[in-house]
């Protein structure tokens, strides 16, 4: 649904043309085969492994290998891993006599 005056939906229409225009300029230019935009691969980490985060984010690719950090990624991640241990602990526990 777009609402009057959304400057969001005015910014995606407008995006939206523009793409639409370089694609009839590339087409009748005889670039990009059959409608087929070449996108470009952005760049990656190539460094040694970086340690897990809470996210599951890769490094970016400028990053030098450091970690600049306080530790309090490594104690979420230490706690988030005992808990389940706990948890899996407790209920080996609870079920080890059926």
């Amino acid at each position: 649904v777009i609402r009057e005056g959304d400057p969001m939906a005015m910014y995606a229409c407008k995006k939206q043309q523009e793409e639409e225009e370089s694609e009839r300029k590339a087409s009748s230019n005889g670039k990009g085969g059959a409608g087929v935009a070449v996108v470009p691969r952005r760049p990656v980490y190539k460094g040694p492994q970086p340690k897990p985060n809470r996210y599951g984010l890769r490094p970016g690719y400028r990053w030098d290998g450091i970690d600049r950090g306080n530790g309090f990624e490594d104690r979420v991640l230490e706690t988030l891993h005992s808990k389940g241990r706990k948890k899996e602990e407790a209920y080996k526990w609870s079920s080890a006599d059926m």
